[in-house]
């Protein structure tokens, strides 16, 4: 169980532990609706750089799956496929998480598998940046037999490693899905909707203050470099027209109630953490924002059924065109 400070959760998990929550109903809000976005087919690569032809196949209903280890330089790191078809689906999980023993993805994954191939993966830790894991991870997939382009999947700080890899390779994602992932414009939010400050204010309020404030530059987290990463994020910039779900967590204004928070601060802050991830649909110009309106931030634990659905629909689309 995590003990990372409220904030972080609500910043959606820059740092972001191991947490295991209960499940509740299925529900959602969709910004804009989703009849009305339609999702583009193929990837729109950067200026002057051809977009790939890609023929996608449907899933048959055997769905064998795929496991092994890929040495990278040192050391190696585990994945797993399960289904067939295209395109494929790469899960890029949240810090600390390693999905093959954790089985943070499993209703995802048995899910999806009926549909096409989705691949989940353990990274390992060591003081890197989002760069080095995009590079890792590219060349996993460049020796094991899962064609792309892909389809990345991208939790809390999984989100950062997401973008760097669809900016370094956008010959090979078809699509991104990011799940109340990190957000370079979190600590500027908070700290925005944090009450006045004031030389009498609770030590509560302080303390809060002073942790958002210095929340990035500790590499704790998967060893991350969190200064450099968040650069390579900046520098990635827009996703262009790439498909894009953006998928948040619903906030939760009672976890603000901490003395020297009134409720209306706690819903304040809780308005600007969901402020903050429908921003992110704007990466792209066919950008969706969903609300997991009953899900903490391990969306794939409490409300699975969301992502599967942005899954699904997105791989059908891209098929369809």
């Amino acid at each position: 169980m995590s003990s990372l400070k409220p904030i972080i959760l609500v910043s959606l998990a820059i740092l972001v532990a191991l947490t295991a929550f209960a499940c509740g109903e299925t529900s959602q809000t969709v910004v804009p609706a989703a009849e009305d976005t339609p999702l583009p087919t193929v990837t729109p690569a950067p200026e002057n750089t051809p977009s790939p032809t890609v023929t996608f196949t449907k899933s048959p209903t055997s769905t064998p799956s795929v496991a092994g280890s890929i040495d990278v330089g040192g050391y190696k790191l585990l994945y797993q496929c399960f289904g067939q078809g295209t395109p494929t689906v790469i899960i890029e999980a949240g810090g600390g998480d390693r999905p093959i023993v954790s089985f943070t993805w499993s209703a995802v994954t048995q899910a999806v598998q009926n549909t096409t191939r989705i691949c989940i993966y353990d990274r390992v830790s060591g003081v890197r940046t989002s760069q080095d894991i995009a590079e890792d991870l590219h060349f996993l997939l460049s020796q094991i037999p899962v064609p792309g382009p892909y389809i990345m999947v991208g939790h809390s700080l999984g989100g950062y490693h997401v973008r760097v890899f669809a900016h370094l390779y956008p010959e090979d994602v078809a699509g991104v899905i990011l799940v109340d992932t990190a957000s370079l414009d979190a600590v500027t939010a908070f700290a925005t909707a944090y009450p006045t400050y004031s030389p009498d204010e609770s030590s509560g309020v302080t303390n809060y203050r002073i942790s958002d404030v210095n929340a990035f530059p500790t590499p704790d987290m998967d060893g991350l470099d969190f200064n450099a990463s968040a650069e390579q994020v900046r520098q990635a910039g827009s996703l262009g027209d790439i498909p894009l779900v953006v998928i948040s967590a619903s906030p939760d204004p009672d976890q603000w109630t901490i003395p020297g928070f009134t409720p209306e601060d706690g819903e304040r802050i809780s308005a600007s953490g969901l402020e903050v991830q429908a921003k992110l649909a704007n990466l792209s110009s066919k950008g969706i924002f969903i609300v997991a309106n009953t899900s903490k931030h391990f969306i794939s634990l409490h409300e699975p059924q969301i992502i599967i659905d942005a899954i699904t629909r997105m791989v059908e689309e891209i098929r369809n065109h």
